[in-house]
């Protein structure tokens, strides 16, 4: 009985971990899922075509996310990068790092709207321009019209809908934004992001 029971026990993982593997499958990145909507398409899979299309976007995004992130480089005209955080919320994605340079620290922001949220991105885009014709101090960033609030915040909007902030507690309005972190701004490779977007 003892023996039967020490077998029972050594063949009990082996039993079970054919199923428990069975279940796992690995797939690639999800982008690979790009190359079978077409097919599933034209035989008249409409849902999974609609599942591989959602992942295939997925991946593009994330894919873009990181494209768009190495213009946030370690140190621009003597700032320091020292946070990044990147991510995906409600169909926003957003890229956030912290620069400092002495005692100041500068927040640059970059929202954008990915995959179905691309209206909506193009109407929060649209608040921001209306924004800079309501109010503020217009200036030129990159090529590109842009505006410093009252408070000091400047807001870049981008051509694909998107916008870029800079902002710093110090910079209270825009006179102080403007000395503070003008040369941060200035160097900021805001056009090249705009390309990539």
């Amino acid at each position: 009985m003892h023996i039967r029971k020490k077998l029972f026990a050594g063949l009990l993982p082996m039993l079970v971990a054919p199923a428990a593997i069975a279940q796992l499958e690995l797939g690639g990145s999800l982008t690979d899922n790009c190359a079978e909507i077409d097919a599933l398409y034209k035989a008249g899979k409409l849902t999974e075509a609609r599942d591989k299309a959602t992942l295939c976007l997925q991946g593009i995004e994330e894919a873009l996310q990181g494209r768009v992130g190495q213009y946030f480089r370690t140190e621009i005209a003597g700032w320091k990068r020292v946070s990044y955080d990147e991510g995906v919320a409600m169909g926003f994605a957003n890229i956030t790092a912290d620069y400092e340079k002495g005692d100041e620290t500068v927040t640059v922001s970059l929202t954008r709207a990915g995959g179905a949220a691309g209206g909506f991105g193009q109407l929060i885009s649209g608040f921001a321009r209306a924004g800079m014709l309501g109010g503020g101090r217009q200036i030129r960033v990159g090529g590109l019209p842009a505006t410093i609030q009252p408070d000091g915040t400047v807001t870049v909007p981008l051509e694909d809908g998107s916008f870029l902030t800079f902002s710093g507690s110090s910079f209270t309005d825009p006179d102080s934004a403007i000395a503070g972190m003008g040369d941060l701004i200035d160097a900021f490779p805001v056009a090249e992001i705009n390309s990539a977007l």
